[in-house]
């Protein structure tokens, strides 16, 4: 079972029609999310004529797959409203997540630092997003293409193309990474006829998006840079407009604690993201692109979502309900199998 707490300071004036808000517009609406109302409590324990009081609510969801079902409609319009509604009425809030009685016993971090790196040469990232109704043998059509054309570009020293398992989730139905050994490498490979023509080409015919970003490295790790037959998970977001930098430095750190936290993470790296020239995407920009390179693909549906440092506080950034949130709800969640390690390639 697991407890959730909402924290909303409130002034004493409001505070009952605060209470009533959520009697008649959230608890039966959250329910039916799997969130389960326990109680309210008031501190200090009198409503207060001039001054803010500190409301309590406390709800339960039964385990880790129940709040994953529950936090995936939390960007729903009604909840929306419901949040828009309180925001109105309060001063501040925040949602946190208790553990149950643990004996003292808690997930213990390792310290990563050993296998901190600095990445080496120019990445660049794409999800490339197919047209509707593309048959099979398009598909292979389009990934030869791409992949004939990579050999023959000046100075690339690595390409990698492979088609995301949940594409659904993702920007793309294929994610590609490349990798040079600097900018200017990679600019002069633009200009080459592999890519003017064959890979142009390929990209007009075949896709109707590419989310093309080039990264900026803030931190990596490597644990396994051998990494053979692994899963790689590439993860796109948006910082929300007017978040201040510390709260931005906050959010990267929590990322970057992640694989300290949850071993299964072999490598990583997460970096800053501009827009590259091929970028065809509409809307507002990538802020940030998570890399994260696995063993298997259970480890990422398992340990990785289940662990309570992802639930239990990453998740805080992207989730509407928190009080907290950072992030905009609408990313990129892409992820597919991998050859060789890409980041390993990075290690200077």
């Amino acid at each position: 079972m697991i407890t959730v707490q909402d924290r909303i300071e409130v002034a004493g004036d409001r505070l009952e029609q605060l209470m009533q808000l959520f009697r008649d517009a959230y608890i039966d609406l959250a329910a039916r999310r799997g969130l389960q109302f326990i109680e309210f409590r008031v501190s200090p324990p009198v409503q207060l004529l001039q001054g803010v009081n500190t409301l309590w609510l406390r709800w339960q969801v039964a385990d880790v797959g129940s709040w994953w079902a529950m936090r995936a409609q939390s960007g729903t319009a009604a909840v929306s409203r419901f949040w828009d509604a309180v925001d109105a009425l309060c001063e501040s809030r925040t949602r946190e997540y208790l553990s149950e009685d643990t004996a003292g016993v808690l997930p213990q971090p390792v310290d990563t630092r050993e296998w901190s790196i600095a990445t080496r040469g120019h990445r660049e990232t794409a999800q490339l997003s197919v047209k509707d109704g593309l048959t099979e043998e398009q598909r292979r059509t389009l990934e030869s293409l791409l992949q004939e054309a990579a050999t023959q570009l000046p100075g690339l020293e690595l390409a990698s193309l492979s088609a995301n398992l949940a594409p659904e989730y993702a920007a793309g139905h294929y994610t590609w990474d490349l990798l040079y050994p600097d900018r200017d490498t990679a600019v002069q490979a633009r200009r080459s006829a592999p890519w003017t023509t064959a890979i142009c080409e390929a990209l007009t015919r075949f896709c109707n998006t590419c989310h093309a970003l080039q990264l900026d490295t803030i931190a990596a790790g490597v644990r396994r840079p051998d990494l053979a037959g692994g899963i790689k998970r590439t993860a796109y977001f948006r910082m929300l407009p007017g978040i201040p930098d510390g709260k931005a430095r906050r959010f990267e750190q929590d990322l970057l604690e992640m694989p300290g936290q949850i071993p299964q993470i072999l490598n990583w790296r997460l970096s800053r993201a501009t827009a590259l020239p091929w970028h065809t995407a509409a809307g507002a920009p990538w802020t940030y692109v998570w890399e994260q390179e696995y063993e298997q693909l259970d480890d990422l549906l398992g340990p990785y979502m289940a662990h309570p440092h992802h639930w239990g506080h990453i998740d805080r950034w992207f989730d509407p309900e928190s009080g907290v949130q950072a992030v905009d709800t609408e990313l990129s969640h892409a992820f597919c199998y991998l050859d060789s390690s890409i980041l390993g390639r990075e290690k200077q």
